[in-house]
């Protein structure tokens, strides 16, 4: 699986397959589809803070993946 959004590598060697595949599906489906994941009243945010929710929620979901969730 390649790393698609430029995770760090030390991260992206943690991941399992399956985990790395996740985050890159998640990612792109988020920037692809930024209307569907923000709620229909709220105000469109602006794209540089956009990709970051979506970047941690793809990062979020792959440590779901791997069972690695951190308590915060």
């Amino acid at each position: 699986m390649r790393n698609l959004y430029r995770v760090p590598k030390k991260q992206w060697r943690k991941w399992s397959d399956l985990a790395r595949k996740v985050f890159n599906a998640t990612y792109n489906f988020m920037m692809d589809n930024t209307k569907v994941m923000i709620h229909p009243k709220s105000p469109m945010p602006k794209p540089v803070h956009f990709k970051t929710i979506a970047w941690n929620a793809a990062w979020i979901a792959a440590d779901a993946v791997d069972d690695v969730i951190p308590n915060s």
